[in-house]
């Protein structure tokens, strides 16, 4: 197939020197010699059986058949080049950043916060993939994480972010239609969970017996929990990043000052990769520097700024 066809690398030489009307000047445009072009040239018009270009002075200009030939190689090589990306340059850095992001993580704190890493880096390209909570991606394609877990991943490198508290929040609405809720009344309301966090370690750690009422409606989705608490259902049991949008919009309120210690913490995972280091170093400080303006936990906590 496709024997008629010259070589891309001669179509190229005649294309250059169509457009600089001369041998020498595409030869340098090129990187190659003069003769190699001339040679170039030379097989094209054996192959079609005409002149393509005739000296006038010190240029090499185009013969009508030339000219004719001239435009549809430029249009097709136009087209061609086209169909593919651009090439990255040598030693740049990669600035498209391909990120692993927990569902609830990516819908309740790193989506409201990304308009501001915009602004500071529009030349960074992100591609944002979300996965259920706790369940991790084995993705080569993905350069960092935004991980909840327990840190014990293998064959990364990873940063610990934040510790997580937990404690009840619910809607304004739902307080005002119950108002004086106290300790010793909690229980009595409807309570809203996620499937593997449970009350009773916050009743533990507020003084009341750990066992759960019947009242409780659990999600497998902590999203879905917070949704229920925005629309007035009920007293969410609360992780504490996803929920500081809400309760600073006042859309949510929480309940008392006491928190228990969530299960597991926050981090940013990724692989090495020297192409994109200055690009995740950018990312990774961004989330730090966010966490440390946006969350009312301990700064003193959060990792510090990295190179």
């Amino acid at each position: 197939m496709y024997r008629k066809l010259p070589p891309i690398s001669m179509l190229r030489a005649f294309e250059a020197a169509a457009r600089l009307s001369g041998f020498s000047a595409a030869a340098k445009e090129l990187f190659i010699t003069h003769s190699a072009v001339s040679q170039q040239i030379r097989e094209l018009e054996n192959r079609m059986g005409c002149q393509l270009f005739y000296r006038s002075g010190n240029a090499m200009l185009l013969t009508p058949a030339g000219k004719g030939l001239a435009d549809k190689v430029r249009k097709v090589l136009h087209e061609l080049e086209g169909m593919f990306p651009d090439a990255p340059r040598q030693g740049a850095a990669d600035r498209t950043l391909t990120l692993e992001v927990m569902a609830p993580i990516a819908e309740n704190w790193l989506i409201p916060h990304l308009q501001a890493f915009n602004r500071q880096h529009p030349d960074v390209r992100l591609n944002i993939r979300t996965t259920p909570d706790l369940v991790i991606l084995q993705d080569e394609a993905v350069d960092m994480s935004l991980r909840y877990g327990d840190g014990n991943w293998r064959g990364v490198e990873k940063l610990k972010l934040l510790d997580e508290e937990i404690f009840p929040v619910c809607s304004p609405k739902f307080l005002q239609a119950h108002p004086g809720i106290t300790l010793d009344t909690l229980k009595q309301f409807p309570l809203l969970r996620h499937s593997v966090i449970s009350w009773s370690n916050w009743f533990s750690k507020a003084g009341l017996s750990p066992d759960e009422p019947d009242n409780t409606l659990a999600f497998n989705e902590i999203t879905h929990t917070i949704h229920a608490a925005l629309l007035g259902q009920g007293i969410a049991l609360a992780r504490s990043l996803l929920v500081q949008e809400y309760l600073q919009q006042r859309r949510l309120v929480r309940l008392f000052d006491i928190a228990a210690r969530g299960a597991f913490s926050y981090y940013l995972v990724w692989r090495k990769n020297d192409v994109k280091e200055a690009t995740m170093s950018l990312f990774r400080n961004w989330v730090i520097a966010e966490l440390r303006k946006t969350t009312a936990a301990d700064t003193d906590c959060l990792p510090p700024l990295m190179g």
